[in-house]
């Protein structure tokens, strides 16, 4: 489907009228349903560098209604029609990617609290 736009996809503009909701009511720092790391509405502080995508929780083919979650733009292409949800780092505790080898995600990880958000301290001069 590469090169169709998201209209010849399936998706129009009620599908950007929800995805605007979702943004709108979207806490910062929540974490990522597929893989558990932290999703932000700026693309540039998502780990995958992406916008955030506007997922169904019931696949779409059948008849899953309107999108009712924000995912990373690099996780909802893994999770694609939801068949492997089961595979999903969040649960298995695998690295996303090979760009972050280093990160290991689990439920049990503390620092996935949506509660806790961290900046650069500035530098004083």
């Amino acid at each position: 489907m590469a090169g169709l736009t998201t209209t010849e996809r399936g998706y129009g503009w009620s599908h950007e009228k929800v995805r605007a909701q979702l943004m709108a009511d979207h806490v910062d720092g929540s974490p990522c349903w597929w893989c558990g790391l932290p999703v932000f509405r700026e693309k540039t502080a998502n780990w995958d560098g992406e916008s955030l995508h506007a997922d169904h929780s019931e696949e779409r083919a059948r008849d899953g209604g309107d999108a009712d979650r924000l995912l990373h733009g690099i996780c909802n292409k893994q999770r694609g029609g939801g068949s492997r949800d089961d595979q999903r780092p969040a649960v298995t505790g695998v690295a996303m990617d090979e760009r972050m080898p280093d990160v290991v995600v689990s439920p049990e990880d503390e620092s996935l609290d949506i509660g806790t958000t961290w900046f650069d301290w500035p530098e004083m001069a």
